[in-house]
């Protein structure tokens, strides 16, 4: 007995032809991703999202405040009133006595500071000599890059007066002591008598000379 074969009418075979295609658009896709996404590469992706992040902290473009003349500490002339010969003289002591190792190579780098204080012919004489004198004192504050904290006290005795309207003499007991920048305390300490010249042109206080008598430390 022979067995009935059926045949597909045109459009069903259409039919089954437009399923198998669309079968095969999802499987495909499928296949790729899952090739594309193997276990070692999704724990690699894992490993990289956990890595630290680096900053680029970039070029500075001021200089900190730790690294600046006396890390900031220093008084500066801008500090002084210049109408008033207290205030100028004293100003320009404090100055006179704030040195800083890191940057400063004689006690004359101060002076230079307090120049905007003096007249021009006493800045003129603001030298810096070739050694600095006090260079044994200084060894030790340098080896921790550390920086003068002067205080000041009048002078005793009868040198500071008014010799005129527009003169006068102020002199100052000048104490210090040495900070340094990575913490270690300095034993070091000095003292000086400084003696300030002062003459008054145009409603304001110049600094015409100046020296020191060292008391030791």
């Amino acid at each position: 007995m022979t067995a009935n074969r059926t045949h597909s009418s045109p459009e069903a075979r259409r039919r089954r032809s437009r399923r198998i295609a669309a079968a095969l658009s999802l499987a495909v896709p499928l296949a790729l991703a899952a090739t594309a996404c193997s276990p070692d590469e999704g724990q690699a992706g894992s490993a990289s999202e956990q890595e630290p992040t680096t900053v680029d902290e970039g070029t500075a473009t001021t200089v900190p405040a730790d690294m600046t003349a006396g890390a900031g500490t220093f008084t500066t002339p801008e500090d002084a009133d210049r109408t008033d010969v207290e205030s100028t003289a004293e100003v320009a002591a404090l100055i006179m006595h704030s040195w800083d190792t890191t940057m400063d190579t004689t006690q004359t780098d101060a002076a230079i500071r307090a120049v905007p204080l003096m007249s021009n012919e006493w800045a003129a004489n603001q030298v810096e000599p070739k050694r600095n004198g006090a260079q044994g004192e200084w060894l030790e504050p340098a080896e921790h890059e550390a920086y003068s904290a002067p205080s000041i006290v009048p002078a005793s005795g009868d040198v500071s007066k008014d010799v005129a309207a527009d003169k006068a003499v102020r002199a100052y007991d000048v104490s210090w002591r040495w900070i340094s920048r990575d913490g270690t305390e300095l034993p070091n300490t000095g003292r000086q008598i400084v003696t300030i010249y002062l003459e008054k042109h145009d409603g304001q206080w110049d600094v015409v000379f100046h020296q020191f008598q060292d008391m030791g430390q």
